[in-house]
């Protein structure tokens, strides 16, 4: 058998339900008991206690200041280091969810609440709301309007005054009435294309110059041993002995005169160093 819904637990999924009801009622009259608690409290402490009490959830790090306004607290759940300025309205029918790390400006009103269009049902007392979800670093402007069913992704700004009646996705700035996009946040700058690819060359470069290092140290070895060997410094046939290696390795055949140029100015310049060192 299916079992019967409450009217909170109907309200609390968007259907109908009679908001008469002695539950809600009861539950109505605490908010309000708790409101005027958390709005008359000057202690920042105190106040944030009653409001992780009263809310569903409260993220650490979360302050909000006076005064508040809320239908039943418990629809509400703020994430870390959420602050909202003066005034705040939150019509909590259904779930209100705010992420972390938003800011709200004063005078904001999140409405989850809404009402039958038909008059007949309006007038019976029957009432339905819709969710809002906020996503992570939004920031509400003063005076913002977010009516029912709307969802914000993250990283949104709302510019101050605007009245948001539709969803919109991450990374954006909208405003208005009804509010609509102004533009996209890039969180990544833009780099010029000569840029990125020389950053590539410079990191390549840290490689190369690694490995030269170690076969410079490998040459100062064949230097003591040409020493004590009393070797002449230029080999022609071991120089284009490693020439003819180098050209087996290159694979991309258009890079073969460049890179066996740059090898040979490898050597020559190895060359110099065993001079010197002989000297």
């Amino acid at each position: 058998m299916e079992k019967i819904k409450s009217e909170r637990q109907k309200m609390i999924d968007g259907e109908l339900y009679f908001a008469g009801d002695p539950e809600l009622a009861t539950a109505r009259k605490f908010a309000r008991e708790q409101m005027k608690l958390i709005n008359k409290e000057e202690d920042r402490q105190i106040r944030r206690q009653l409001v992780e009490e009263t809310f569903g959830t409260t993220g650490t790090g979360s302050y909000i200041e006076p005064s508040i306004s809320f239908d039943y607290g418990f629809n509400i759940h703020v994430g870390k280091n959420f602050y909202a300025n003066f005034n705040s309205i939150f019509l909590d029918i259904c779930p209100i969810t705010i992420g972390d790390n938003c800011m709200f400006g004063p005078n904001t009103q999140l409405y989850a609440a809404t009402h039958p269009l038909h008059p007949v049902k309006r007038n019976s007392g029957l009432e339905y709301g819709k969710p809002i979800t906020i996503g992570d670093n939004v920031w509400l402007g003063g005076g913002v309007i977010i009516t029912p069913g709307v969802t914000l992704g993250d990283n949104v700004v709302v510019a101050a005054g605007s009245v948001v009646t539709k969803s919109f996705p991450d990374n954006c700035v909208i405003g208005g009435n009804p509010a609509k996009l102004i533009k996209e946040i890039e969180l990544e700058e833009k780099r010029a294309p000569l840029t990125i690819e020389r950053e590539k060359i410079d990191v390549l470069d840290k490689k190369i110059v690694a490995l030269l290092e170690e076969r410079m140290n490998v040459v100062e070895a064949i230097v003591d041993i040409k020493k004590t060997a009393d070797k002449e410094i230029l080999d022609t046939t071991r120089e284009q002995d490693v020439l003819n290696k180098i050209d087996t390795y290159i694979q991309n055949d258009t890079y073969k005169e460049v890179i066996k140029e740059t090898y040979q100015g490898i050597m020559d310049a190895s060359k110099h160093f065993q001079q010197k060192k002989m000297n």
